[in-house]
């Protein structure tokens, strides 16, 4: 059977925001555009607020009064999740362990009064989509994890939701399995154009699966780029730190130049007493036979496989900065080296 979902809703927040009845304010008001079939990923670390967001889009939590979130035009605001025909897909995959892999996927079909032969028939295609049409009637504990989750994904958009939310489905999985779990979730969405709202901690997944990410920092939103401005563009201090790795230096600026005790920089950026640089560790580049006053030592080398990761000490201030160079470049600890910047890939933060 082909199975075609339709395309998703339109999204929009206004003013959303959520404080508990302690106090505890766990979202700051936040406006958000998501259009049709979009694939939004929010991004962030443990306690800044992506899985209450989340559940607030769902219906799982109610928001603070004022706040407006819209699938298509239409105020859902007050609507329990039940009324919002989403989807759901959790780390804990929150399957039947009664049902086999087929009655799991028809479930939310049953709910909504499907007969069985109909439900059966979808839920079947649905397995095909996720490439476990052989499992069909396999009990739920006889799955391996990656297994379950696609089960969970299968039933998540069998019952073709307007909006599909996936709260850190791959966390519970081993890296290689994540990985390979994670293009297919991305290649599955994109065919059915069904708008999307991920949340995650890791960054691989979000640069993968964003069309656009949300940075959330402490309750509010940091920054929504696409996956290249975000690493390229930050819009903040915090947003460049978070995303990759950064060298972040403090110091002044004067003239166009930024000055610290690891050495002078050129900067488009106004004077300022007091201010911030960083520079991503890919872009340092090492130069031996090239050493001066402001001379860096190779402290350590560790090996990542594609890549070598430096860790230099500049020999005057005692200051340490990253490098990342390629696996073939041959490098000495302890050895005393020059290194280099491009000024383009100097970022004022």
């Amino acid at each position: 059977m082909n199975v075609q979902a339709s395309k998703g809703a339109a999204l929009s927040l206004k003013g959303v925001s959520k404080t508990f009845a302690d106090g505890t304010r766990a979202l700051s008001p936040i406006d958000l555009e998501i259009a049709a079939g979009e694939q939004i990923v929010i991004l962030g670390p443990s306690g800044c607020g992506k899985t209450t967001l989340l559940r607030l889009i769902a219906g799982l939590e109610t928001g603070n009064q004022g706040g407006k979130i819209h699938f298509d035009g239409s105020d859902v605001s007050h609507l329990p999740i039940e009324r919002r025909n989403v989807g759901m897909v959790f780390q804990s995959y929150a399957l039947f362990p009664n049902m086999n892999v087929i009655d799991n996927v028809g479930y939310g079909l049953r709910v909504r009064g499907i007969g069985r032969a109909e439900r059966q028939a979808k839920a079947a295609g649905m397995l095909d989509m996720v490439r476990l049409r052989d499992l069909a009637h396999r009990r739920i504990d006889q799955l391996s994890g990656g297994q379950k989750q696609r089960v969970a994904l299968a039933r998540a958009l069998a019952v073709e939701p307007r909006i599909l939310l996936l709260d850190e489905p791959l966390t519970a999985l081993d890296a290689s399995l994540r990985e390979e779990l994670r293009s297919e979730i991305d290649a599955l969405l994109r065919k059915l154009q069904i708008t999307s709202v991920y949340v995650t901690h890791d960054q691989a997944e979000a640069m993968v699966l964003g069309d656009r990410i949300v940075v959330m920092e402490k309750g509010g939103v940091a920054q929504v780029a696409g996956p290249q401005d975000l690493y390229f563009r930050p819009a903040t201090r915090f947003v460049a730190e978070f995303i990759g790795s950064m060298n972040t230096l403090a110091g002044e600026i004067r003239e166009g130049v930024f000055v610290c005790p690891a050495g002078t920089y050129p900067v488009e950026a106004p004077d300022s007493a007091s201010a911030h640089i960083g520079f991503r560790p890919e872009r340092v580049r090492i130069l031996h036979g090239q050493v001066d006053a402001k001379a860096f030592r190779i402290e350590r080398i560790h090996f990542v496989g594609p890549t070598q990761r430096v860790l230099l000490k500049d020999v005057a201030s005692g200051l340490t900065l990253i490098a990342d160079v390629s696996n073939h470049h041959e490098l000495v600890a302890g050895e005393d080296v020059g290194i280099d910047i491009d000024p383009r890939d100097i970022l004022s933060l």
